[in-house]
Order: structure tokens, then sequence, then C-alpha cells
């Protein structure tokens, strides 16, 4: 069996994220509880943790599985440790908050990941994922591109899954103890070009190639999306906040 692995920051899934910036979003929301020490989970190469800690007056640790990313995350100067979200190798309540920036759809046991968010946060958990108005027809055709492309990536090994939506999130959180939790839901409807989604879904099908049954089903999103048109995907933004 082949080794689960989770996804490079760089692939080509990008272009399905949100257009705008909703990680502004998410570092207002931290700031706005005003923490002496963060822990980021999933880091990456540490972009959104060096600008928490920018000012010097919070503490920022950062998370991280793959060790190509965790090095671009020291070169910054922070402080990365190795480990997975299912298992934070802290104690109990050593982070101010917890976040997870576009993390969520990335890790293999989502109740777990959070419930350990939860078991190290003394303030609050906080949750930045991508996110689709499933009652438009032109998101759900971003939605099922975006689903299909993840399907290709899981064949391949890699731990791409749905994005979240909000009861994944919310019951495992309310299961760690008494938790006050508000989520808002950006929607973006800016038009996606579908031929160069095409050109895109095509190249990532060739990795997987012969796949009759992914080629079928591309087709079909493709033909939903000449219907009614493809539309930027959106942000889904969570806090968790400690009673």
């Amino acid at each position: 069996m082949t080794p689960s692995m989770m996804m490079p920051r760089t692939e080509p899934d990008e272009t399905l994220r949100p257009r705008r910036d909703h990680r502004q979003d998410l570092l207002a929301a931290v700031r706005g509880v005003h923490p002496f020490s963060v822990l980021d989970v999933g880091c990456g190469d540490g972009a959104f943790l060096q600008e928490i800690t920018a000012d010097g007056s919070v503490r920022g640790v950062g998370l991280e599985p793959e060790e190509a990313a965790a090095a671009r995350a020291r070169a910054r100067g922070l402080e990365i440790h190795s480990g997975r979200a299912e298992a934070l190798p802290f104690a109990n309540h050593s982070f101010d908050v917890v976040a997870l920036d576009y993390v969520a759809h990335h890790v293999e046991n989502l109740p777990r990941s959070l419930r350990e968010a939860a078991r190290v946060a003394r303030r609050a958990v906080f949750i930045l994922d991508g996110w689709y108005d499933e009652e438009l027809p032109s998101q759900r055709v971003m939605r099922d591109l975006d689903d299909w492309r993840k399907r290709i990536d899981r064949r391949l090994g890699l731990v791409h899954n749905p994005c979240p939506r909000p009861r994944d999130l919310i019951d495992p959180l309310l299961a760690s103890g008494p938790l006050e939790i508000d989520y808002a839901c950006r929607l973006e409807l800016r038009p996606r070009s579908l031929t160069q989604m095409e050109t895109q879904t095509r190249r990532h099908l060739e990795a997987v190639a012969p796949a009759p049954d992914l080629a079928a089903e591309l087709d079909r999103i493709l033909d939903e999306g000449r219907l009614h048109g493809c539309t930027e995907a959106g942000a889904l933004l969570l806090a968790a906040r400690f009673s």
C-alpha cells in the first residue's frame, strides 16, 4: 500500500483557491484575541506565521510534516517543529491560539486533528478553508472540479480531501469541551475560464491515465460548466473560543 502524504503547497490546485486573500481575514481574527503565542498547524513555508509575528509581540511556532517546506520556513528565522496535526507534540494549553490555514482538507483524520488543536489551545482555534455555495450551479461546477482533482491526488497517495463543511469542523470541536463557535462563509462569484480549467484538468488526468472513470466524470463536469459557468471558490472562516 502506498503511504499517504500531505499535499505539497505548490500543487496546481492553488488555481482553485479563492481569488481574494482571505488570509487577511484570518490574520485579523487571530490578532483580534490579542494572543501572546500562536501555533500554525501545517505552516508550509511559514508565510502566515511570519506575518502574525512581524511586530515581535507574538511568539509564533509552526508545525509542518514536509521537510522541504519546513526548511523554507526555518530559513525565514521561524521556530518550526516536525509532526502531524493528528498528534501535536505539545502539552495541553501550550498556545493561546491554534490556527489551521487551508490545512483541514489535507489531514488524514480531521476529527482527531481538531481535537488535538482544541487540546493545545488556551483561548481559541481558528480555521480557514475553501467553501462553495452548493445552491448555485456555477459553484457546484467549481466544487466538482476541485473534488475531481483531489480524487486523482488521492490515487497518487496524497492526502487531499474535499473542503470541509461547517458541521465537519463544529462537531469534533464541541466534543472537546465548552466552546463558543462562530463562522462566516465568504462567497466569490468571479467567473473562471472553463477553457483554462479544462486544459489544467486534462493535464492533471495524465498523471493517472488511463483512467476512463475519471475521464468520463470530467466530461460530465465540463458539460455542466458549459451550461452553468464556473465561479471562484469562496472561503470558510471558523473561530472556536473557549468559554
